[in-house]
């Protein structure tokens, strides 16, 4: 909870609603998510939602996959590229496992089907939100170990020592982040760097790691703990 600058109450997570149906968006949505305690904004489109992320942060984003004017998917995997502590959660009238694979892909938390129950659709937006909140000390330099800095353009060391981070980089490690102490395959990591996953070299991944795993040992003089599992792909440990 945070607090108005003018009003000592408490204010819910901020969240963006990113959805065209303008009935179910504004008639069913908004008020139940209100009533839940939630600040949330409703957005007709992509273009919408990016003309107001300029100018607002946003705690959470429920995303609808089939927006007027760009894809829901490609939305979310540039809003994961663009903050690791942005809770995504996906709504779309498919539920196939190739659909829900293709959202988890581009790094959503969540993901929910329509018709919406909006008792759960509340539950897993409180779920996300509680979850990243309780990571959140871990992403402030100075609490003892490596953290991504909040818009995920550099890293922290232990002594405190930082390093930043080109846009590779900081696409590998943003979803590294947002998922602590877990491994994350070399296809979803792949999948962040380009549109063309077949066509891309994993050996450039590889790459990529050894030379960020240098930077960050030369510029500090402590091992980044982003270590490779066998097999799998990658994790960073916290």
């Amino acid at each position: 909870m945070r607090t108005g600058p003018n009003n000592p109450t408490p204010v819910g997570p901020r969240l963006a609603v990113v959805e065209d149906d303008a009935e179910l968006r504004e008639q069913i949505m908004l008020p139940a998510l209100r009533r839940a305690g939630f600040e949330a904004v409703g957005l007709e489109s992509a273009l919408q939602f990016y003309r107001m992320w300029a100018g607002s942060s946003f705690d959470l984003v429920l995303l609808d996959v089939g927006l007027p004017d760009d894809d829901g998917v490609d939305v979310a995997r540039h809003l994961r590229g663009l903050s690791p502590s942005l809770g995504i959660v996906m709504c779309t009238g498919h539920g196939r496992s190739a659909d829900r694979m293709r959202g988890l892909r581009a790094g959503i938390d969540a993901y929910l089907v329509k018709p919406l129950e909006m008792e759960e659709v509340v539950e897993t937006l409180r779920n996300v939100h509680g979850r990243l909140a309780g990571r959140g000390g871990a992403d402030v330099p100075g609490q003892g170990g490596w953290a991504l800095d909040r818009h995920g353009w550099s890293l922290s060391a232990p002594s405190g020592a930082t390093v930043t981070l080109n846009q590779a980089e900081r696409q590998i490690m943003g979803i590294l982040a947002a998922r602590p102490n877990q491994p994350v395959s070399r296809e979803t990591l792949i999948s962040h760097l380009t549109s063309d996953v077949d066509g891309f070299d994993p050996h450039r991944l590889e790459m990529l790691v050894y030379r960020l795993r240098r930077k960050c040992l030369d510029a500090s003089g402590e091992a980044l703990p982003l270590k490779a599992v066998r097999g799998v792909g990658y994790l960073f440990e916290r």
